[in-house]
């Protein structure tokens, strides 16, 4: 059976959905979405996305689409224009240009027999634990971490931060820039890692920087780093054993989308994320790795 907390967390998301389907028609705020899932605004967005696959906007931005479609193709005679304010659009030819991004045809078009429009159901949640295979972690404080390093833009609309984040490590590869940062290192701090940080939650994206320590020696660094700190907080460390693909991805979304929906005394500190690497054999099943999530009280 489902721990209380892994249950409290499904009932505030489906409070959370209900909200942004209660405003469809109208004015709806992610705020608001997040007030009705009782959590941060941060900690919303991180577990609406690690769940769902997409941002709690882009969920908002399909359906309101969609439910605009059925009413275009139902035959009700409304107006473009109407339709258009009614689901959250400033005018006519804002609706017409996202209508025609998602359905390939504009919203006149889409009231011809036979045009081909899709659906964007309303989602539920069914989020439980298992129990198959457990989580091994510890929760520690930390103070401040000065790091350096080379980072990239990334986005996660449709998981797309689970493809885009390896492939950066291998154009650092590639460039030799590992090499270099492995080199400089302090194994016996920091390694080497990856920082998630600076969140645009509007935006769906984040810096992705694969970083040292500061107390090495960051000198003649590849072209393009940038020094950054990210601040003192208390860290749930999530360890991750066997080869790292595909393992490690594995319990980042477990980390995300179990462990803290079931511990409701804890929230989602918004501030980077950090995957720490011991070294080794990446493919090796004794390779060992850690994601550390940044938490504070709820």
């Amino acid at each position: 059976m489902p721990e209380r907390g892994c249950m409290d967390w499904q009932e505030r998301m489906g409070a959370a959905i209900g909200y942004l389907e209660g405003n469809l028609r109208g004015e709806a705020d992610i705020e608001k979405a997040a007030e009705a899932a009782n959590c941060s605004v941060f900690h919303f967005h991180r577990m609406f996305e690690v769940i769902t696959g997409l941002g709690p906007g882009e969920y908002l931005r399909r359906r309101r689409l969609s439910e605009a479609a059925r009413e275009l193709s139902s035959g009700s005679g409304a107006k473009v224009i109407d339709i258009a304010l009614r689901y959250g659009y400033d005018s006519p030819d804002a609706f017409s240009r996202a209508f025609r991004r998602e359905f390939g045809c504009l919203p006149t078009e889409a009231r011809r027999p036979g045009a081909r429009l899709h659906s964007y159901p309303r989602l539920s949640f069914s989020v439980s634990l298992k129990g198959d295979k457990p989580m091994e972690y510890r929760i520690e404080e930390m103070g401040a971490i000065e790091l350096a390093g080379v980072g990239a833009r990334i986005s996660w609309a449709g998981g797309e931060n689970f493809v885009s984040v390896p492939a950066f490590w291998e154009l650092a590869k590639k460039r030799g820039f590992i090499e270099s940062l492995c080199a400089k290192a302090d194994l016996s701090r920091m390694g080497i890692c990856g920082v998630c940080r600076n969140f645009d939650m509007a935006a769906g994206e984040f810096t992705y920087s694969i970083a040292i320590d500061e107390s090495a020696d960051v000198s003649g660094m590849p072209e393009g780093s940038e020094s950054f700190a990210v601040p003192a907080s208390t860290w749930a460390k999530f360890t991750s054993r066997g080869p790292l693909r595909p393992n490690f991805q594995e319990t980042i979304k477990r980390a995300l989308s179990e462990w803290l929906p079931s511990a409701p005394e804890w929230d989602h500190a918004g501030t980077a994320e950090i995957e720490f690497y011991y070294g080794g054999d990446d493919e090796s099943p004794d390779y060992l790795c850690e994601y550390w999530i940044p938490i504070k009280r709820a």
